[in-house]
């Protein structure tokens, strides 16, 4: 079976507000078929506990240990 061609990137930054329910929503899409890729870019609040506790194989989460930005953090990520 080849690995998945879809790629989903979400940029974190202190989102703990919404980012079950983001994640939630990603994660419950109809088409299943595609690796998560979540960044926290530093936060300092609980974004990086809330993504560590989900055990869905699809997700893939990095962490930076300062914040970057929204565009140097993408570029790390697609270079």
């Amino acid at each position: 079976m080849v690995g998945p061609r879809v790629t989903v990137l979400m940029p974190v930054y202190n989102a703990e507000r919404f980012l079950r329910e983001a994640i939630d929503s990603i994660l419950g899409q109809s088409f299943k078929h595609f690796e998560f890729l979540i960044i926290d870019d530093g936060s300092t609040d609980a974004s990086a506990v809330i993504i560590a506790s989900y055990r869905d194989s699809r997700i893939r989460f990095i962490r930076n240990r300062t914040n970057l930005g929204i565009t140097p953090t993408l570029n790390k990520e697609i270079a």
